[in-house]
């Protein structure tokens, strides 16, 4: 892939990646919170959305060793009905952070979308997590929309 620096590649992923894709989500929340201890729920969502038609990347090391992934899917703007490009995750080791993996990746993820004929690409990132926000920002996203939550529990 020439959008990844030397010593790196990308690697097509397939269905039967379900349990190390799982692995990997579980080890991004663990990341970001990690207070937290059950993450059963993500086996969920990789049940219900991981399939052919959601493509997932590997990034190698030159002996194999996986360092970063990107998922890919199809989610359907409430504005106008029209299918776009949806990042279900994007995930790069720490070690291996600020070395271009992850402008790659949304690279990746851009020419995906083109040739689909996808117009736009959609993301959620959580709001604490600053260097994905620099990231996007950086690349020309913008929020379009903020998800607002209010626990329930001193009702």
């Amino acid at each position: 892939m020439p959008h990844l620096l030397p010593g790196y590649n990308l690697q097509m992923g397939s269905v039967r990646d379900s349990k190390l894709l799982l692995s990997w989500m579980v080890e991004t929340y663990q990341e970001f919170f990690p207070d937290s201890e059950d993450f059963t729920h993500l086996s969920d969502t990789v049940k219900q959305y991981f399939s052919t038609e959601t493509p997932l990347w590997w990034v190698t090391t030159e002996t194999g060793m996986r360092v970063a992934c990107l998922w890919m899917g199809s989610a359907i703007a409430q504005m106008n009905g029209q299918r776009y490009s949806h990042i279900f995750l994007l995930y790069v080791k720490p070690d291996y952070r600020r070395r271009g993996i992850g402008v790659a990746l949304m690279t990746q993820a851009q020419d995906w979308a083109k040739k689909r004929g996808d117009s736009q690409i959609g993301l959620q990132v959580f709001s604490h997590n600053a260097p994905a926000l620099h990231l996007y920002s950086r690349l020309g996203y913008s929020t379009q929309s903020l998800l607002m939550v209010k626990p329930l529990t001193d009702l």
